[in-house]
């Protein structure tokens, strides 16, 4: 909107106040302005009383001229500071920030932001789960210019977790927040300046190596151990860090083994020869985390030596002592994510005295480098071995093929109701299908952003900036929802049974179910809905089914809070409490649903009993179920 004309108003009524009330009747580029503003009446009240307030003020006979001219030129002036702008050159330019480059403040309404700024300059506890709730609901908010600078405050609160959950914000932000984090540095700061590096070091790696080095000139205690670990960098640090490893102590030397380790020049690789020479248990921690290929190799030579000796000497694992039993297996931890050639070599040979522990590793190892020479392992593995490599190998595949190949390769584990027979096993033993599950649990439907995201650990999130794998560019062929909706129980049962904590699921299986959801397919939600509801009818009612189904637009929820405990009555009022949240029920149907529960324990004697008694007639009598009290005295 041009707001000329207001700007002009506002600068005769400043002229007219100076050059006094009585020449406004004479002022004809005050009545000029006041004309102007009548094509704007139409467009808002506010506008139109000026319009209102300019007329009377221009009236020959006006009675309190003076009056209305302040008035007028106070509400100009207060409808002109809401507005954000100044002039340059002849263009109205929206305000920027000093350091950041977006806009100094978005126009979201005061109760949306108030909540928000409250929380972060406030103290005490519920301040991390309002910030936390506010960044998953509105994350636009977070824009705001004003915020920005309350969340590189935040990295110093009291409260850890609510500062280590703003620093993983930040460092999405990219290298646009910088300069906010260094206004004010301090290297002689403490742990809040020690976050600010690490931000700095995670959006920009190697380019602000030169920062690095100045701060540590003067840095204290945990600047400088932040400082030291950024040096990992940036390969001209090799020989310095040499030197830090010999001057410094406590935790200051263990960053700098630790970025030692990840320098690919002959000096750190000899140091660390050295070392695991001497004592390769101690020193194969710090290895563990290098991406160098010396490191890989010199690990690979260790368990290399150690199984030579153990088959010379003839003596079969479970006779060996337990020291060298947990001397392979600390070497062997450190080959996870490593991809050299002679690794790789050793997964052959370890998997013939440590199966478990070679499959393991090689899973675990993919899902942080998807490097080819492990993908090839995992193939080879699996067709040497069968399923104790198939998660690995399903994982490659996953991220790597087209889906309907994935799907026609693997689909023959999942057997659904009905099916005669599965897929033809390697070593015609009896396939075990939970390395696909354990896979697709790593897996979630994005509605925001229309894809899969594949995380390294189930249960992560998007604040975890280091958990996301990748992503499913072509999707999952949608024939695997059929099947795992209808797959019959023939697996380990701890996938259809014992509560799985992500998501309050009342089984592991459940919540990868709920992980692919998609809600955006008709016969994927109906399919979804008549699979909880079923289940949640003939083993338990739990709030994540409730959640599920709504997100389904399933309507009938009808016996659903009768059946809550149905095999497990502990904690059954905590249950049927999130339950009542949930349901999308009125207050009568859901207390004649609770009388149907209570009816159905009868005399049983069941802790809490009495409390869903009193619980049905406060619903009853109007009470919300958020408002219901768990416990009573």
């Amino acid at each position: 909107m041009n707001f000329s004309a207001i700007y002009e108003l506002r600068d005769r009524l400043e002229a007219a106040a100076i050059a006094g009330v009585n020449l406004v009747g004479e002022d004809f580029r005050l009545k000029r302005a006041v004309e102007q503003m009548k094509a704007l009446s139409q467009a808002s009240p506010v506008f139109a009383k000026i319009c209102q307030m300019g007329c009377r003020l221009t009236q020959e006979h006006c009675q309190d001229r003076a009056g209305v001219l302040l008035d007028m030129l106070a509400l100009v002036d207060a409808v002109l500071c809401t507005q954000g702008t100044f002039l340059k050159e002849g263009q109205w330019e929206t305000a920027r920030g000093p350091a950041y480059g977006e806009c100094v403040c978005t126009n979201f309404p005061y109760s949306a932001m108030a909540p928000l700024l409250e929380a972060f300059q406030g103290t005490g506890s519920g301040r991390y789960g309002v910030i936390r709730d506010a960044h998953d609901r509105q994350p636009e908010l977070f824009q705001d210019y004003r915020i920005k600078s309350l969340m590189v405050k935040a990295l110093g609160d009291s409260y850890g977790e609510l500062a280590d959950m703003v620093a993983q914000w930040l460092k999405k932000e990219g290298p646009q927040i910088i300069p906010l984090l260094k206004q004010g540095f301090d290297p002689k700061g403490k742990r809040d300046m020690a976050r600010r590096l690490q931000v700095i070091e995670a959006v920009a790696g190697e380019e602000e190596n030169q920062f690095y080095l100045e701060v540590l000139k003067t840095a204290g205690k945990e600047v400088k151990e932040a400082a030291i670990h950024a040096l990992r960098w940036h390969a001209d640090n090799e020989q310095l860090l040499l030197d830090l490893v010999k001057s410094e102590k406590g935790k200051a030397k263990d960053e700098a083994y630790f970025s030692l380790t990840c320098m690919e020049g002959e000096g750190a690789a000899g140091y660390w020869k050295k070392q695991m020479d001497k004592n390769p248990g101690k020193w194969v921690l710090y290895l563990m985390n290098s991406p160098a290929i010396w490191a890989s190799d010199l690990i690979a030579d260790h368990v290399n030596k150690w199984l030579d000796t153990y088959e010379a000497s003839g003596i079969l694992w479970k006779d060996l002592k337990r020291e060298d039993q947990l001397a392979l297996r600390a070497l062997w931890n450190g080959a996870e994510g490593k991809h050299s050639a002679k690794i790789c070599g050793c997964y052959e040979r370890v998997y013939q005295v440590i199966p478990k522990e070679a499959a393991a590793r090689l899973e675990n190892s993919l899902k942080w480098n998807m490097h080819p020479a492990l993908c090839q392992v995992a193939e080879e593995m699996y067709l040497a071995h069968g399923d104790e490599f198939l998660a690995s190998v399903f994982w490659t595949d996953l991220l790597t093929k087209e889906p309907d190949q994935v799907f026609e390769r693997f689909s023959g584990y999942v057997k659904p109701e009905g099916a005669s027979g599965f897929i033809k096993h390697i070593g015609g033993k009896k396939p075990d299908p939970s390395g696909i599950f354990q896979i697709l649990s790593h897996v979630k439907y994005k509605e925001e952003t229309g894809n899969y995201v594949v995380y390294r650990m189930p249960g992560s999130d998007d604040s975890q900036t280091d958990m996301a794998a990748g992503v499913l560019e072509k999707g999952l062929d949608l024939r695997w929802y059929e099947l795992l909706l209808n797959v019959k129980n023939t697996f380990p049962i701890q996938w259809k049974t014992a509560y799985y904590r992500y998501g309050g699921h009342s089984s592991q299986y459940d919540a990868m179910l709920e992980g692919l959801l998609r809600c955006d397919v008709q016969w994927i939600r109906d399919a979804y809905g008549k699979y909880f509801y079923w289940n949640a009818m003939h083993r338990g009612t739990e709030a994540a089914d409730i959640r599920i189904l709504k997100k389904c637009g399933w309507s009938d929820y009808k016996g659903l809070l009768a059946h809550a405990g149905k095999r497990d009555r502990t904690q059954l009022v905590y249950k049927v409490k999130q339950i009542l949240e949930e349901l999308p029920l009125g207050n009568e149907e859901m207390a004649e649903e609770l009388k149907l529960l209570v009816e159905g324990i009868g005399k049983k004697a069941v802790n809490g009993a009495g409390v869903l008694e009193r619980w049905v007639d406060e619903l009853k009598s109007g009470t919300q179920a958020e408002e219901l009290k768990q416990f009573y005295r």
